[in-house]
């Protein structure tokens, strides 16, 4: 039998880490809480599977793994830390989409780069330019069309100090002009068609067709007497659970409720509050500051959430019997996203190399030698140069020619060409080595 949650037995009360939430009165009190030891193993991570498989980030390249901890398979791995993958999302054919600095990169899952575009900037609530490092990127199920967008702190002329957002949507295979805009944050998926994004006052949940604007839907002042920051949310697939990130710092909780209507496609205004169920943090205790990226797995039996300790797959008791919920910790990762797409990579297709680059020119100080490309099937869209001196790379240069310096004479010179092709794996080859006089 699946491990549960262990609960702490104090003189007064039993304080566990995952209360249930008050819902015919609700309260301003903060839930009870204390240090429990949240179960892993095999166990746990059986009754933590949820078909499909999830998307994330781990030491800044794109990785997959099954929802019992299985299956793991590294996707990227030119991830640095100064140009990181961020924000992974996966449709359900098995495309990704993530950030890397200020683009939106989609690939297979063995990591071939399919399409890749920069997005122009956009403006924030008060007419000021947003552009640079995304911060959010979704595909949506389908994966037609991908969410993205910026957060970012500023001190406009003007206006006050602070995190302001804008969200838009493109066509996933190419840029196209953004026409669903918001001044919202962390866009998900619903549907084909509808987001759910977060933000503004009260810290809203808001709804968003394509094409059209965000309507609110609730926010946690309409639940709790005593409101606090609420977002980062995903909605399960038949559209009747959700999850949430709860409070801020160091009072931060992942929260989940029974959602009444159809979100996916009612009217926001005409859906009810959904009835919170469980309060908590998947971790040694009650809350969690690092806690992020809720997401639902595809039949909505768990969720993958990120915090301190790494990635965790919750698996919820029925309603709010919360002491009979499920936990695993799946290892390090961050930026969880669950797909209903099986892990299978395909077998990378490569650029077929047909003859090496040469070089020509006079071998001699102060000449200039000149590479080729070399012979390719099919023909490279870019090709990088990197000169070499007896096999170390010459800092500064990487083009198609090089003129050679007093420090050369006497060694062996070449070049190594990166040849990459949208939807191929990126190839190299290197030239034969001249010595210099």
């Amino acid at each position: 039998m699946p491990k549960q949650l262990l609960a702490l037995l104090t003189s007064a009360f039993l304080a566990a880490w995952l209360v249930a939430v008050p819902t015919a009165t609700p309260s301003a009190a903060a839930p009870a809480s204390a240090a429990s030891a949240a179960p892993t193993g095999p166990a746990a991570r059986a009754a933590a599977t949820g078909g499909g498989s999830i998307v994330f980030i781990r030491k800044h390249d794109i990785w997959l793994v099954r929802g019992n901890g299985t299956g793991l398979h590294r996707v990227t791995r030119d991830g640095t830390a100064s140009n990181p993958y961020r924000s992974p999302s996966m449709s359900d054919a098995g495309i990704i989409a993530a950030a890397r600095g200020t683009y939106v990169v989609r690939m297979r899952q063995n990591g071939a780069v399919l399409n890749r575009f920069d997005p122009p900037a956009l403006t924030d609530s008060v007419s000021h330019p947003m552009d640079g490092v995304l911060n959010y990127v979704a595909i949506s199920p389908n994966g037609k069309r991908v969410a993205y967008g910026w957060s970012q702190y500023s001190c406009p002329i003007g206006a006050s100090c602070q995190v302001r957002s804008v969200t838009a949507v493109s066509a996933a295979a190419r840029y196209t002009a953004a026409t669903t805009t918001s001044y919202l944050h962390h866009p998900s998926w619903v549907s084909n068609d509808r987001l759910m994004v977060h933000g503004g006052y009260l810290s809203q949940m808001m709804l968003q067709d394509v094409g059209g604007t965000a309507r609110h839907w609730f926010d946690d002042d309409e639940i709790f007497e005593s409101g606090t920051d609420l977002g980062d949310a995903s909605l399960s697939r038949d559209g009747r659970r959700l999850v949430a990130i709860r409070g801020y710092g160091d009072s931060t909780q992942m929260i989940w409720y029974d959602v009444s209507g159809d979100p996916r496609s009612a009217t926001p205004s005409g859906l009810p509050d959904p009835a919170p169920l469980c309060i908590g943090s998947p971790g040694a205790t009650a809350t969690d500051e690092k806690l992020h990226d809720p997401t639902w797995s595809p039949d909505g039996t768990a969720f993958a959430i990120g915090a301190t300790e790494g990635l965790w797959v919750v698996r919820p008791g029925a309603g709010s019997d919360c002491g009979a919920t499920d936990t695993a910790l799946l290892g390090a990762g961050s930026s969880p996203s669950w797909s209903g797409a099986a892990i299978d990579p395909p077998a990378p297709a490569r650029l077929v190399l047909k003859a090496k680059p040469t070089l020509t020119g006079v071998k001699a100080v102060g000449k200039r030698l000149r590479a080729t490309k070399g012979s390719w099937s099919p023909a490279p869209a870019t090709v990088r140069y990197t000169w070499l001196r007896n096999g170390t790379k010459i800092k500064g240069a990487t083009k198609a020619s090089y003129r050679l310096v007093k420090k050369d004479r006497g060694r062996k010179i070449s070049v190594k060409v990166v040849v990459s092709k949208p939807g191929l794996a990126s190839a190299s080859a290197r030239s034969k080595a001249v010595r210099i006089r």
